[in-house]
C-alpha cells in the first residue's frame, strides 16, 4: 500500500508539472469554472573566475515556479522563487521561509473590457537600464487600456513606518505600435511624504521607432529629490542592412547619478556592467553586439566594449564576450560564455570570467 501511495503521488506531480493549463471547478455549483496553470524554470550555473590572478570558481541553482488561477474577470498569480542566485562566494542560497519563498503575488480583476485593478506585491518594470521593478510592500494599480494605449497609476507603501508611511505614486503612459512608434512608454513616481531618507522620485522615457532600415531605441532617466541626476541610453540594430544581429549601444550618465545598464552576467559586455558601472557615476560607454542563428538549435553571440571614461577623462578599459546557446529539447537548452576585461587607466585590474548554464522550462 505505501509503494502504491508514493506511485499515485509521483504520477499527480507530473501530471501537474507536464500539463500547462487545467481545467477545474473552483467555488460552489453556481460559480462558472475556472483554470489552474502551473509553469517553472530551473537554472543550474558555473563560473569561473580570474581577477587579477586570483581565481574563484563555484556552481549555483535558481528555481523559480508561477501558479496562476483564473476564474470569471478574476485573475490570481503567486511567483515562487524556491532558490536564488548568490554572490560569488557561493553563500546558502535556498530561501528558507515563506517569506523569501513569495517573489511576488498579486490578483487582478477586470472590471470592465478596458479597465483592470490590480492588488498585491509586485514589479512595476520599466526601461532597460535602470531597475525600477522593486515589488511595494502592498500596493494598489489601476490601468485603462485604449487601443494601443495604455495608462496606469499606482499607490505604493514601501515602508511599514506606523501612522506616517511612505507613499510612493507611479504613473504610466504605454503606446505599443502606435504612430510611428513600436513602442512608447512615459513614467514617473514620486515619494508623497518624507519619511525615509534619502527622499527619491524618478521620470523615465522608453521608446522604440525604426528609421528607414535601422531600428532606434532611445531610453532617457532622472531621478528628482535628494538623488538628482540622470542617465540615457541610445540602442541602433543594424541587423535588416548587415543580415545578421548587429547593434551599437551608447551610455552616459552625469556625476549625480549612478547606474549599470544590466546587471546581468548574461548581459552584453558583463563584466563591465556587474562590477564597474554599477559602482560609478559620470560614465560613458560604448559597444557593440552580434548576433548569428547558424539554425534552429545553435545561436551564437560576442559584444565588444570599445570606450568607456569617466569624468575626468580617465579609460575605464575594454572587454570582449563570446557566447553560445544551444537547444537540447524543446524545453531544455545549454550556454556557455567568455569575458575578458582589460584595464585602461583607472587601476580597476584585469579579469576574465566563464559561465555555464544549463535551463529547463517546465
Amino acid at each position: 500500500m505505501k509503494k502504491l501511495s508514493i506511485i499515485l503521488l509521483a504520477l499527480a506531480l507530473a501530471l501537474v508539472f507536464t500539463v500547462p493549463a487545467m481545467a477545474i471547478h473552483i467555488g460552489d455549483d453556481d460559480s462558472p469554472e475556472g483554470s489552474i496553470g502551473f509553469t517553472g524554470r530551473y537554472q543550474f550555473d558555473g563560473e569561473s573566475r580570474d581577477y587579477n590572478d586570483v581565481k574563484n570558481d563555484f556552481f549555483d541553482d535558481d528555481l523559480d515556479v508561477s501558479i496562476t488561477m483564473i476564474q470569471g474577470g478574476v485573475k490570481g498569480f503567486v511567483g515562487l522563487e524556491i532558490a536564488d542566485t548568490p554572490d560569488f562566494a557561493g553563500n546558502s542560497h535556498v530561501n528558507a521561509n515563506v517569506s523569501n519563498i513569495v517573489d511576488n503575488y498579486y490578483v487582478e480583476w477586470s472590471a470592465m473590457d478596458n479597465l483592470k485593478v490590480k492588488i498585491g506585491e509586485y514589479g512595476l518594470a520599466f526601461g532597460r537600464a535602470i531597475g525600477t521593478d522593486s515589488a511595494g510592500e502592498r500596493q494598489i494599480q489601476v490601468t485603462y487600456s485604449m487601443d494601443a494605449v495604455s495608462i496606469s497609476g499606482a499607490l505604493m507603501k514601501a515602508v511599514d513606518g506606523g501612522e506616517d508611511e511612505d507613499d510612493t505614486l507611479y504613473l504610466k503612459l504605454s503606446a505599443k505600435e502606435a504612430g510611428p512608434f513600436t513602442k512608447l512608454d512615459v513614467v514617473s513616481y514620486s515619494e508623497m511624504n518624507d519619511v525615509t531618507v534619502p527622499e527619491n522620485s524618478y521620470t523615465g522615457l522608453d521608446l522604440a521607432v525604426p528609421v528607414g532600415p535601422v531600428g532606434v531605441a532611445f531610453e532617457y532617466g532622472a531621478n528628482g529629490g535628494d538623488l538628482d541626476g540622470n542617465f540615457m541610453l541610445l540602442e541602433l540594430a543594424l541587423d535588416d542592412l548587415v543580415g545578421f544581429e548587429l547593434g551599437v549601444n551608447y551610455f552616459a550618465s552625469s556625476d549625480d547619478y549612478s547606474a549599470a545598464y544590466d546587471g546581468s552576467d548574461w548581459s552584453p559586455v558583463a563584466i563591465y556592467g556587474d562590477n564597474i558601472n554599477s559602482v560609478l557615476a559620470d560614465a560613458t560607454a560604448l559597444w557593440l553586439t552580434f548576433g548569428y542563428s547558424v539554425n534552429d538549435k545553435l545561436s551564437l553571440n560576442a559584444a565588444a566594449l570599445l570606450m568607456t571614461e569617466n569624468d575626468v577623462g580617465d579609460d575605464l578599459g575594454t572587454e570582449f564576450d563570446v557566447g553560445l546557446k544551444y537547444k537540447l529539447a524543446d524545453n531544455v537548452s545549454y550556454a556557455a560564455k567568455y569575458g575578458s576585461y582589460t584595464e585602461g587607466d583607472a587601476p580597476i585590474g584585469d579579469w576574465t570570467e566563464m559561465w555555464h548554464r544549463i535551463e529547463f522550462k517546465f
